[in-house]
């Protein structure tokens, strides 16, 4: 749910085959032996293509919209990544965000083409993050503290790592999510096959 009470939408491919996600178990694994950070469970990897907004009852600003506006995003998103065929990626490495640690994404592109796509939709707000800003990635753990940060740090300079992959991307989904949760399960909204 969203601060106000209503959905939060993120468009996202689901990692789900079973050998890409038993290849990064061993770095969540790793991951959990930090205090700084909160590993992700594996149900949670995915790779974010846009975060959509908030769907309320009574919008108050541009990344919120209506129910009867969230079914016009969806035929919009539909209609704006149409033609776009499957693709395969792999996670090569491990980085940093500010606030994440994540495996980077080996697209050729693919994953900032769907963003731009999905930026481009009416009432779909664009954040510094979309379009030139737009880093595909696997968030693997949150920062919860910076007790042995440090430690970890040195850990991911000797590891960067990952060979997850290669996973094929034949569909993506707008899936709703709790922001109370720190990693939420997913509510499928609607399932978009490309090709």
């Amino acid at each position: 749910r969203a601060a106000n009470g209503g959905r939060h939408l993120v468009l996202v491919a689901d990692i789900t085959d079973e050998t890409v996600v038993s290849q990064f178990e061993p770095v969540l694994t790793a991951l959990e032996r930090f205090d700084c950070i909160a590993a992700v469970p594996p149900s949670y990897l995915h790779v974010t293509v846009k975060v959509v907004g908030n769907v309320v009852e009574s919008p108050k600003n541009d990344a919120e919209f209506t129910e009867e506006g969230e079914g016009r995003i969806v035929e919009a998103v539909r209609s704006a990544i149409a033609g776009v065929e499957p693709f395969t990626v792999t996670f090569p490495r491990l980085n940093l965000f500010p606030t994440t640690v994540y495996a980077e994404v080996a697209d050729g592109g693919r994953f900032a083409e769907l963003n731009r796509r999905v930026c481009d939709v009416p009432d779909v707000e664009a954040w510094d993050r979309d379009g030139e800003g737009f880093v595909p990635h696997a968030t693997l753990g949150q920062f919860i503290d910076t007790d042995g940060y440090e430690r970890l740090l040195d850990y991911l300079k000797a590891n960067r790592a990952v060979r997850a992959g290669p996973l094929d991307v034949s569909a993506i989904e707008l899936v709703a999510i709790d922001l109370a949760e720190r990693f939420p399960a997913f509510e499928t909204v609607e399932r978009f096959d490309l090709g």
